[in-house]
């Protein structure tokens, strides 16, 4: 009697690429049920793969420089100083202002505790739910660097009330007030606990004997979490989606403690409609409220081939180690006006190899011999996206512990 291994849940992170392996091909038999808890934590988050496969700092990859071309490019009034300042002198002292680079650090963390409850319908079919409830925290800090208004300052100060305003502003303060003004939330600190989707999974093994297994799992995602919020720009949006992830697994045995599972998933989203704000052009990054629209949204399908080791170290503890690909499609979007949708697509398209370890305790074969009071299982797994393209890099650490009745 097979217990151990029995649901595979899935919980999402920043990126959309966050899937526990199948490290077993179990399921319960029948007329059994297994409660269980999964809780985790998520780290790396504030790191990204980019487009050209580099891995940055999001305080990096999301700053922006405020020299005179780009101050001319988004203010008018900006543009008339560097106008102004461009006379005094030959110098081009206004081609040469530069406010800085505004730095937004961030350190984003995502914990979820999963209560998940699976039945054995027969022998070969075992059907379970998932409740993932996440808690997301995340310290926002906006800095200024690299600027040269002190120097700017000392000649040009009293001037003009104009002139010495431009001299003084604050990045920081006058980047969420904008923000605000457009209808955005303000950039701040967040601690938020809310149910994210909802996971039914089905399980059915299809062959075994003493040496092997194939196993396919449907598991439907049903939106029960957050729904996409266009004007808060530090929200996960990553949930109220509806999935549904089929996954053919097949384990055989090398020796007597050492078995091999390959496995391939392919993850389908289903299209919704959502409200976004569209840009009207490549440097629209801060689109207006009036440019808020419900469109139809597809996200991108997920394909994912890897595999686990597990070699039993003895009736009780089992080692596991595995390593997956997985590829994403680009995401579309479309809708009733003549807009520029499809920058609302650029860089969905992901990739990402993920490595991961675990290691697990059982107590089945010791209850089976009556040398343990209950059937249990508490495994630990560590897993790190090691490679991508437009993800985040994703260190999740997750302790399951099951029991059987």
């Amino acid at each position: 009697m097979k217990l151990g291994g029995v649901l595979a849940y899935f919980v999402s992170s920043l990126g959309a690429f966050c899937a526990h392996a199948l490290t077993t091909t179990d399921v319960l038999p029948g007329g059994i049920d297994s409660p269980s808890i999964r809780v985790g934590y998520i780290q790396g988050i504030d790191e990204k793969y980019t487009q050209d496969g580099s891995l940055m700092k999001l305080g990096d990859y999301k700053s922006v420089a405020f020299d005179a071309a780009h101050l001319a490019k988004f203010n008018q009034d900006a543009k008339k100083l560097i106008d102004a300042l461009n006379h005094f002198g030959s110098q081009k002292l206004g081609d040469n202002f530069n406010l800085g680079v505004l730095k937004i650090d961030t350190m984003p963390s995502v914990k979820y505790f999963a209560p998940v409850y699976a039945r054995g319908i027969t022998d070969k079919w075992t059907v379970g739910v998932g409740l993932p409830v996440v808690n997301y925290t995340n310290k926002i800090h906006l800095s200024q660097e690299f600027s040269n208004t002190e120097y700017y300052r000392q000649q040009f100060s009293g001037l003009s009330p104009e002139l010495d305003q431009a001299l003084n502003t604050n990045l920081a303060a006058s980047t969420n007030q904008t923000l605000v003004s457009k209808g955005y939330k303000a950039l701040g600190d967040r601690n938020e606990t809310f149910l994210a989707d909802v996971q039914l999974v089905s399980m059915y093994r299809f062959y075994e004997d003493d040496t092997q297994a194939l196993l396919f799992q449907a598991q439907l995602g049903v939106p029960t979490g957050p729904k996409y919020n266009p004007d808060d720009l530090a929200a996960i949006n990553i949930f109220g989606r509806t999935s549904l992830t089929n996954t053919l697994a097949y384990s055989r045995r090398l020796g007597m403690r050492l078995s091999v599972i390959p496995y391939l998933s392919y993850m389908y989203s289903f299209q919704d409609t959502v409200d976004v704000r569209v840009p009207t052009s490549e440097d629209d990054t801060l689109p207006d409220e009036s440019n808020k629209e419900n469109v139809r949204r597809k996200i991108g399908d997920i394909a994912t081939l890897g595999g686990s080791l597990v070699y039993d170290y003895s009736d009780a503890l089992s080692l596991g180690a595995g390593y997956e690909f997985a590829i994403k499609e680009q995401d579309t979007y479309s809708g009733s006006r003549d807009s520029r949708y499809d920058l609302l697509s650029q860089d969905t398209a992901m990739k990402a190899q993920r490595a991961r370890a675990n290691i697990s305790y059982s107590t089945v074969k010791s209850y089976f011999k009556k040398a343990a009071l209950i059937p249990t299982v508490f495994s630990f797994e560590v897993s790190d996206v090691v490679a991508g393209m437009n993800i985040e890099r994703q260190i999740v650490q997750e302790l399951n512990m099951m029991l059987f009745f």
